[in-house]
């Protein structure tokens, strides 16, 4: 057993006495000084000079493409919840409670080979070579997206971007197999080797599963093929994020125009929709090429398309050779991992993204006191008031508009670290024998709990993070800010650390998403979760202006030779950054009022608040991890995340005595300030 292991252990028996808060076991927030590189001065290259010398030592573990504070806590997590799982296991408690079937689910994941999961794969294939096929793509698209696969495009339930009071069917582009539009369309000899390997992952695949090589080969360049032109149809990651651009209210008749070779009524009676009523298209020109390749492309590339696609939903379950193949092509290839992750917790993570209510539940109560509640409520509560002090005080905005945001934050909704309600599972039979089963059970279940929104008032009570999570979110159609228990651990969380380092740590996260609602994307929703226009045209000329400084500094960022970070595309998580850094900043400022803050460790309040900040987005990671995260996260590399709001930081420079000329401050008069 690891030394780190070990400690982890210890401080799961004893989570809710606070001894895990002693630094010699590592799991203190915020600031640990021994992760700094005083050989850089923090006025030169602050992110390397606070964690330079823990990136030095902490390289990426061989079952990871990146390691940083946001993994170190997702282990953690990973690991009580196997311990959890493990206990569930050997409980034998009564059938059909939550503890049972989290139990067996272990137990059948634990269990899970190829030869094992057969029963379960066939019956997940067998829409491809079924009579519901022949009849119709759209039948057999439908029963494939309610058990997880996502050929052709994506389909949800969701609330109305413009009526946030009802649910309504809603379909956008995907059914892609690499990560994002731009593997398929770059022209690059890195790009292209990737396709390659694509290819040849399929045709791998196929030939596992018992068909001939040269026809694995065929189908699989044509499947790339077809991807590739629906690739071409899609959005770009920025436009797909502006909410005016992937909003068109349809009906069914108009989806027959609109792709008229698809068969609609077939797809909303499969799916069990006798009425879809107003139905949201995101993209609808990706829909009318997707008609036409329905009608120009043969049905046998479409039917091993399907397959695929299927294959590739359940393939990371299987065990054996068709689990370490998936593994070669998506971890490997894509992100650079060494090795696959012990089976036990990427069972753990499987359990906890399709059953998270009912694992989430036993987490909990393990990983989060309610002192611990309180005192992140507290700090939320702190840092809403210091954004109502910054949209009242900012000097571009008009009364009108300013009244209008006082209104949206005031009614932001909170949920923070577990439920108070929690989902019923009874409808998803568990076996302890059926681990693709229990899976496609479990999906389909929620699947199923999808669809029966239809016609009902908004259940404000879901969340869509589980407990143990190590994130958290803004929604803007709730206009709520969720904070899982999974994230509210040390480093960025300790009920029992300095001030400074809780702000520094979950308090800029707490800004970065209450900031989310008057972000680019964000700001164009109202109070009550409405795509709604409730800017003055001189406020939102002022605020566009502001922005565009932001995307194209950006754009300006390399963070891999010729591969720069894109500043539209990842906007909303930028003015999300440099918002949380100013507003917890700002709180923290209150909370240290009538209190004596002794420097700690030769660090005032302030600068270990600029520390704990900074540790908390530290990170190693491989170069093919880094590249795939250019090309399809919305987020910029942590380096930047740091840097770039702290080069505009008037406190920072305070805090830290930096003069203007120093190597990390942007000039006065070019520094981007929004909130």
């Amino acid at each position: 057993m690891s030394f780190r292991t070990a400690r982890t252990k210890l401080c799961q028996a004893l989570f809710l006495t606070g001894f895990c808060a002693a630094a010699p076991f590592g799991f203190a927030a915020g600031v640990d000084i021994g992760n700094l590189d005083r050989s850089v001065a923090p006025c030169t290259d602050f992110y390397r000079f606070a964690t330079g010398h823990w990136a030095d030592t902490h390289p990426v573990p061989a079952d990871r493409a990146r390691w940083g504070a946001f993994d170190e806590v997702d282990e953690r997590n990973r690991e009580l919840l196997v311990s959890i799982l493990q206990e569930a296991a050997k409980a034998n408690a009564p059938a059909g409670t939550p503890l049972r079937k989290v139990g067996d689910f272990y137990s059948s994941g634990m269990a899970a080979q190829f030869a094992d999961a057969k029963e379960g794969l066939q019956a997940a294939l067998l829409v491809t070579t079924s009579s519901t096929y022949a009849k119709s793509v759209a039948g057999a698209f439908a029963l494939l997206h309610a058990q997880g696969a996502k050929p052709g495009f994506n389909f949800s339930v969701e609330q109305d971007p413009r009526n946030a009071s009802r649910y309504i069917p809603q379909f956008f582009q995907g059914g892609l197999g690499l990560p994002d539009r731009e593997y398929y369309l770059a022209k690059d000899d890195k790009s292209a080797k990737i396709r390659e390997a694509y290819v040849a992952h399929i045709a791998r695949i196929s030939e596992l599963l018992g068909v001939d090589k040269s026809f694995a080969l065929k189908g699989a360049l044509a499947i790339l093929e077809l991807e590739t032109a629906l690739a071409e149809a899609q959005m770009t990651r920025a436009d797909a994020r502006d909410p005016d651009q992937t909003y068109h209210l349809m009906r069914i008749n108009d989806l027959k125009t609109l792709a008229p070779n698809f068969d609609w009524n077939e797809y909303f009676a499969t799916v069990e929709i006798a009425a879809p009523g107003e139905i949201n298209v995101g993209q609808p020109e990706y829909f009318r090429a997707f008609s036409k390749l329905l009608k120009d492309t043969p049905t046998s590339v479409w039917r091993d398309y399907t397959s695929w696609h299927t294959l590739r939903a359940v393939a990371p379950y299987l065990g054996g050779d068709i689990e370490r193949e998936n593994f070669a092509f998506y971890g490997k290839i894509l992100t650079g991992a060494e090795e696959m992750e012990a089976r036990e917790k990427r069972v753990a993570a499987t359990i906890d993204r399709v059953m998270s209510d009912d694992l989430g539940h036993l987490f909990a109560n393990r990983a989060l006191s309610p002192a611990g509640r309180k005192k992140a409520q507290d700090l939320v509560a702190n840092i809403r008031l210091a954004l109502r002090d910054r949209i009242q005080a900012v000097e571009w905005m008009s009364a009108a508009t300013r009244k209008e945001a006082l209104a949206k934050l005031d009614a932001t909704s909170l949920k923070i670290g577990y439920p108070d309600t929690w989902l019923d599972s009874g409808a998803v039979s568990i076996k302890a024998n059926d681990y693709v089963g229990n899976i496609l059970n479990a999906q389909r279940a929620e699947f199923r709990r999808q669809i029966d929104r239809l016609g009902k008032t908004i259940d404000r009570n879901l969340w869509n993070l589980s407990p143990p999570t190590a994130n958290a979110q803004y929604n803007p159609n709730l206009n709520e800010i969720v904070l899982p228990a999974g994230i509210l651990q040390p480093p960025f969380f300790d009920e029992h650390a300095d001030d400074a380092s809780n702000y520094g740590g979950i308090g800029m996260i707490i800004g970065h998403e209450l900031t989310h609602g008057f972000d680019d994307r964000g700001r164009k929703f109202d109070s009550k979760g409405n795509r709604r226009d409730w800017w003055t045209e001189a406020d939102a000329a002022s605020y566009l202006a502001r922005a565009d400084a932001m995307a194209n500094l950006y754009d300006g960022f390399e963070p891999t030779a010729g591969l720069h970070v894109n500043g539209r595309a990842t906007l909303g998580e930028n003015i999300a950054d440099f918002g949380g850094v100013r507003l917890a900043y700002l709180a923290l400022q209150k909370a240290q009022q009538g209190k004596s803050a002794k420097p700690i460790d030769g660090f005032s309040a302030d600068q270990r608040y600029f520390l704990s900040f900074a540790q908390a987005w530290r990170e190693t990671i491989r170069d093919e991890e880094m590249r795939r995260r250019v090309l399809v996260s919305v987020h910029a590399p942590s380096r930047f995340r740091v840097l770039a709001p702290l080069a505009h930081s008037g406190d920072f420079q305070r805090a830290f005595q930096c003069k203007a000329d120093d190597k990390m401050m942007s000039p006065a008069d070019k520094r981007i300030a929004i909130w």
